[in-house]
């Protein structure tokens, strides 16, 4: 390959890679400009055509209040629907909240079953999560919840819907 062929592949990436950010990465980044209002409004866009991230981010709007007034019912709604479409964030997010019976009324079960779902990732703070969820049961209803968390992974896994555990 000669060195023009060579520029021009690399500017073909370049332009593809741009080409590829597309609405979540410009919703994104007026977030991170303190544009709420234009993040609000494509967030909400991306979020009813069912884009998880999309979801999660108008939840953290919601909670927050920024760009929207302040509204938890909103927030979990759109948290539950990017955990139930597979957005780690959200599902660890969502152990907690269980969790801590904060912004939903608390429940452990759920919390470890969430927490659970989101350490499939493997990452370390899912993990570490759903290790503290465990830490409120005996160790006999800690096996039994363990039972019912990869009952409700293995069919979550299937149908990538909200199965009955949840």
């Amino acid at each position: 390959m000669n060195g023009y062929n060579l520029v021009s592949a690399i500017w073909m990436l370049l332009i593809a890679a741009q080409v590829q950010a597309g609405p979540i990465e410009d919703a994104v980044a007026s977030k991170s400009r303190g544009d709420f209002a234009a993040a609000l409004s494509q967030f909400k866009s991306l979020a009813n055509t069912g884009n998880p991230r999309a979801q999660f981010e108008l939840s953290l709007l919601y909670l927050t209040g920024k760009g929207v007034k302040s509204d938890t019912r909103q927030a979990m709604r759109w948290l539950k629907q990017s955990a139930v479409r597979g957005y780690q964030p959200a599902q660890s997010n969502l152990g907690v909240a269980f969790g801590r019976g904060r912004y939903l009324p608390q429940d452990e079960v759920k919390a470890y079953i969430w927490a659970s779902i989101a350490a499939t990732s493997g990452d370390a703070v899912a993990v570490t999560n759903r290790d503290v969820a465990g830490r409120n049961f005996s160790p006999k209803e800690l096996e039994q919840v363990k039972l019912l968390a990869q009952e409700c992974l293995r069919r979550f896994s299937e149908v990538q819907t909200l199965p009955q555990c949840l």
